[in-house]
């Protein structure tokens, strides 16, 4: 288990003038990287063409703040859980029209030529109480990337319910969870660190080894959840057995 915070995260160049905060690198052996980019209003930007390396695909879900995005000659209107994907070579520009947040994750592998063509964009309005709106056993998790999008990772935005504690471990999968709103704390078998996202900006979560965790929430959070390879978009937990539930 890895845990790194907005605040402790290196900065990256992830955007050709705006610095970003790495907060899930290569190095974590993840198969994807997790940046958070804070744009002030009326900056213009364009992601850089050295950042991606192995990784044939790209993300940018936007946290708060509102602006528009150019992505391959199309326009999309950025507000609070708009979601963004493309092929790594497709041109990815912004312009905040206020402060604006992304999350922006580097993820897939094989050939970019193998992955869809057009760029996806999807919102998590899109997803309410459709099938992609999945109760995951202690809260929802709106599944706006999965494997059947073809992209190689999935992104969701994942919602813990208030006073719960969810033994989990994912064997097939690596997850790294990046919380933006809430508080708890997670409990691993050679630690635990608390759910930071007032003073530590936010905190990431990274199992590394497929780590067997708890994730005990107090108050109602919301984080951002990747996973390589990606997940079918249905899976969730039962905790009827007393053991670590996975998928």
């Amino acid at each position: 288990m890895i845990v790194r915070t907005l605040k402790s995260a290196s900065t990256a160049a992830l955007f050709r003038t705006t610095a970003s905060r790495e907060v899930v690198s290569r190095g974590d052996q993840m198969g994807h990287a997790v940046f958070d980019t804070q744009f002030a209003e009326g900056a213009t930007d364009t992601l850089s063409r050295d950042v991606f390396g192995e990784f044939p695909a790209q993300a940018h879900y936007c946290l708060s703040g509102t602006g528009v995005a150019t992505i391959g000659g199309r326009t999309v209107q950025l507000g609070p859980d708009v979601l963004v994907v493309a092929r790594a070579s497709v041109p990815f520009s912004i312009r905040a029209n206020e402060d604006l947040r992304l999350c922006s994750v580097l993820g897939g592998s094989g050939a970019e030529e193998e992955l869809p063509g057009e760029p996806l964009v999807r919102r998590v309005a899109d997803t309410l109480g459709t099938p992609r709106d999945v109760f995951w056993g202690n809260g929802q998790s709106r599944r706006l990337l999965v494997k059947s999008d073809g992209f190689g990772f999935a992104l969701c935005q994942t919602l813990g319910n208030q006073d719960t504690d969810s033994p989990l471990q994912y064997r097939n999968h690596f997850e790294s969870c990046y919380y933006v709103q809430g508080s708890g704390k997670y409990v691993w078998e050679s630690g635990s660190h608390p759910i930071d996202t007032n003073g530590a900006g936010a905190t990431a979560f990274i199992m590394n080894r497929n780590d067997a965790h708890r994730m005990v929430v107090d108050d109602p959070s919301i984080c951002i959840s990747v996973f390589s390879p990606a997940i079918e978009g249905h899976e969730s937990h039962d905790f009827s057995a007393g053991s670590s539930s996975s998928y």
